[in-house]
């Protein structure tokens, strides 16, 4: 096995292994993990740009699930009351969508727990080594993403 073949070899086994421990020790554990992305990037966004609220397509972007997924997902969290969709003044046609404070306190309650888990991880492995890791990580997400957007 030549080098570049052992190394996707590793790369794959190290990916699945870890999206595997995810999703089955159940990280998120209060709403799906589609929702709590949600409430990531819904929380972000009202506190960095709270005059640019987001719609149903950029999170479909910045998530890259279909429209039907992201709707169903919507859908769910709007009945759980964690979302609000508003129709903009300017463009009838398009629907903001904004965290309520119900989906607030239930994304806060996610992350607190996550940040837990996180903070296990770096007493583990080091915050060196974590560093290194997350740098690595957003380098392959950013790098398969332009593959991928080919």
């Amino acid at each position: 096995m030549d080098s570049k073949t052992y190394a996707g070899e590793q790369l794959l086994s190290a990916w699945l292994t870890l999206s595997s421990t995810l999703w089955n020790e159940r990280v998120v554990t209060g709403m799906t993990f589609n929702e709590a992305f949600v409430c990531n990037l819904l929380s972000h966004q009202a506190q960095e740009a709270p005059d640019h609220p987001l719609t149903a397509t950029d999170l479909c972007e910045h998530t890259r699930l279909l429209k039907s997924q992201m709707n169903k997902v919507l859908s769910e969290m709007e009945k759980k009351g964690y979302i609000q969709r508003l129709r903009s003044t300017k463009d009838r046609r398009q629907i903001f969508l904004r965290l309520t404070e119900e989906g607030q306190r239930a994304y806060d309650a996610e992350h607190a727990a996550i940040t837990l888990i996180l903070n296990r991880l770096i007493a583990d492995i080091g915050e060196e080594k974590a560093l290194r890791t997350a740098e690595a990580v957003t380098e392959i997400a950013q790098s398969l993403k332009k593959i991928t957007d080919l």
